[in-house]
């Protein structure tokens, strides 16, 4: 893990804020729809985001993020707080961080697949719409976020963004 976490700004948290509006537009959109077929369906979406956040809380076990601002795991996720209630005592072991950012990764695809079911039965032209919101905040969250990020190299998130800024030629936040 590196040593120096960055110093969000309010800038940071604000284009955090902007990009949390496409997340919020479609999982609260999508747990309405859920709701339509079934409550069970609306519980076990939210489940299943409570799920990915106690495996986003082992991952922010030794990070100076925890429990403050931290845009974890795509921005969506309140493992930073969960962090210090279900792990106050533990310290860093990159085992148990792998397998808790194994487990966060899987999750997040569950979460993104689960509704598309019922999503495309309430209408196919519905499914563009969701994976575009869906889209639309990795594009609006990851260079924002992830390239500032003090431990970017060890997130999977963090990763990603910079394996697609160097393969895609993406400029960091800044260059010109």
């Amino acid at each position: 893990m590196k040593t120096k976490p960055y110093v969000w700004t309010k800038r940071d948290k604000w284009l955090y804020a902007l990009s949390m509006a496409p997340f919020l537009t479609v999982f609260v959109g999508t747990a309405y729809l859920l709701s339509t077929y079934s409550i069970w369906l609306t519980i076990i979406l939210i489940g299943l985001y409570v799920l990915t956040n106690v495996f986003q809380a082992g991952c922010c076990v030794g990070c100076p993020y925890r429990g403050a601002y931290c845009p974890a795991l795509c921005g969506v996720y309140l493992g930073n707080f969960l962090s210090g209630i279900l792990y106050k005592e533990r310290t860093f072991e990159a085992k148990f961080f792998e397998r808790n950012a194994a487990a966060g990764e899987t999750m997040v695809l569950i979460l993104i697949l689960f509704p598309l079911y019922w999503v495309f039965r309430t209408g196919w032209y519905l499914v563009p719409i969701y994976l575009l919101l869906i889209a639309l905040h990795f594009v609006l969250f990851m260079p924002t976020q992830c390239e500032k990020c003090g431990y970017n190299s060890t997130c999977p998130g963090g990763k990603a963004w910079t394996s697609c800024r160097n393969r895609f030629g993406f400029r960091r936040i800044g260059e010109c």
